[in-house]
C-alpha cells in the first residue's frame, strides 16, 4: 500500500472512531495549532518526552500563553492539565490508531489524564497494519521497561445496556496533528 493510501485510510478510520485529524505541512504549523489549542483551554498543558529542539520550540511558542508541564511531571501535575501533547511512535492505517511507546509513566499519563489529547505524527510513520508495529514494540522491549498503548480516538465505554459513553476514563477529545 502506498503512503498516500495509508494516510487516507488512517484518517478515515481515526475519524470513524471519533478522533480528529488536522493536516499540517510544517513544524511551524504544528506550533501554531498547539498555541491555538492552548488559548482555548482552561489550564496548563502537559507534554510527553520529545527531542530537546521540539520541546524548546513548544516552550517558546507557549511563553505568555500557557504553562507547559513536563516531561517527567508528577501525576498530580498532569491531572491538572487541560491538554496533553504526545509524540506517538507510529500510526496504524487499518485500525485508525496511534501507537505510543512510553518508557516513563508520566509520558503515558499525558495521553490519558487531560481531557484533550493532541498527538503529533509524521505521515511517514503511518504503517499499513497492526502487525507492522511488532518490530517497534520488539525493539522497545530490548531497551528497558516500557508501556505500549494503542489509542483509537477518545476514551469510550459501554454500560450493561450497551449505551456508549465518551470520555469516562480518559480524554474526551483526541486530535492527531498529521504532518504530510
Amino acid at each position: 500500500m502506498r503512503i498516500s493510501e495509508r494516510v487516507g485510510l488512517f484518517i478515515e478510520r481515526f475519524r470513524e472512531q471519533g478522533g480528529v485529524v488536522e493536516l499540517v505541512q510544517s513544524w511551524d504549523e504544528v506550533l501554531d495549532f498547539i498555541v491555538r489549542e492552548a488559548r482555548a483551554s482552561s489550564g496548563p498543558e502537559a507534554i510527553a518526552t520529545c527531542d530537546e529542539k521540539r520541546l524548546e520550540s513548544i516552550r517558546n511558542s507557549l511563553d505568555g500563553v500557557s504553562r507547559l508541564v513536563g516531561p517527567h511531571a508528577q501525576p498530580t501535575e498532569i491531572a491538572n492539565c487541560s491538554l496533553g501533547i504526545s509524540f506517538p511512535e507510529a500510526g496504524i492505517a487499518e485500525t485508525g490508531s496511534i501507537l505510543e511507546i512510553c518508557y516513563d509513566d508520566s509520558d503515558r499519563l499525558v495521553s490519558t489524564l487531560p481531557p484533550t489529547h493532541i498527538a503529533y505524527l509524521e505521515s511517514s510513520k503511518i504503517l499499513e497494519g497492526l502487525l507492522d508495529a511488532a518490530p517497534l514494540i520488539r525493539r522497545a522491549s530490548k531497551q528497558k521497561a516500557f508501556a505500549a498503548t494503542i489509542i483509537s480516538g477518545p476514551s469510550r465505554t459501554a454500560d450493561i445496556e450497551l449505551r456508549q459513553v465518551i470520555g469516562v476514563h480518559g480524554p474526551h477529545i483526541v486530535k492527531v496533528i498529521l504532518e504530510v
